[in-house]
């Protein structure tokens, strides 16, 4: 009878292939890389607001990541993108990057909203320090209204309570469980409307980072969801600004 050591069965094993996690929602892009279940190395991608822009970027800091772990972009068997919302260059950036890589080297998807990805990234002991477990996150504050979602901590983390959407700063505090904590870069000012029982969270907070991406991408390649790379697009709850202002003068 032929036997095999245990060491000659792990050498032939498949080794994990990489995966990865592209933040770009924000104001400074991060990607973050990982190896299986092994979270391997995150880098930040140029200030945009300094030139080179960030569409000639974001490859060459994939290519240095995967290069710096031994790696190459065929290497790759998952990406997982943060949707939106927010900049709309960096969104359309990081979504077509995820359809070559899905097009041309075959890797599946998975495609997280932003709100979550912020929502996951606070430790809930900075919350439950405070003594809450609900928290109202709020992202694209402009003219009196947010794109907030309510969650609600566990022995899990956070899990969503409702539906995002985009709404009022009264429409949102009515009816939600109080103490409250409040998270949004900017926040609404509070002062003019009934704050009892909210508890803002420093606004540090409220960036999306890859490595949180990377997280929930990985649950959610481990449960065996992931999304159709042609159906994955922006997450806009608002048209540019240029639109808006051409509406205003135009009509």
């Amino acid at each position: 009878m032929f036997c095999t050591s245990l060491d000659d069965q792990l050498r032939a094993m498949p080794e994990p292939r990489y995966n990865l996690a592209i933040e770009c929602s924000c104001r400074v892009g991060t990607v973050t890389l990982g190896r299986g279940d092994e979270l391997l190395d995150t880098a930040t991608l140029p200030d945009p607001q300094k030139p080179p822009r960030r569409s000639v970027d974001l490859m060459p800091v994939v290519d240095e990541l995967l290069q710096r772990h031994e790696g190459k972009p065929s290497d790759l068997a998952e990406v997982y993108v943060s949707i939106g919302p927010g900049s709309f260059t960096g969104l359309r950036i990081a979504i077509a990057t995820v359809k070559m890589f899905a097009d041309v080297l075959g890797v599946r998807v998975v495609a997280l909203p932003t709100l979550d990805v912020v929502a996951h990234g606070v430790p809930v002991e900075v919350v439950t320090s405070l003594h809450v477990d609900t928290l109202a996150v709020c992202l694209n504050m402009k003219r009196d209204t947010v794109y907030a979602g309510l969650y609600q901590s566990g022995n899990t983390g956070w899990s969503r309570l409702s539906e995002p959407a985009l709404t009022s700063l009264p429409d949102l505090l009515h009816g939600v469980p109080r103490p409250l904590a409040l998270l949004g870069d900017p926040l609404p000012d509070l002062s003019m409307h009934d704050a009892e029982g909210v508890h803002t969270l420093p606004a540090e907070h409220a960036t999306p980072r890859s490595d949180v991406v990377w997280r929930l991408g990985r649950a959610s390649a481990e449960r065996g969801t992931f999304d159709e790379p042609a159906k994955v697009l922006p997450l806009y709850v608002r048209p540019p600004e240029a639109v808006t202002l051409w509406n205003e003068r135009h009509g």
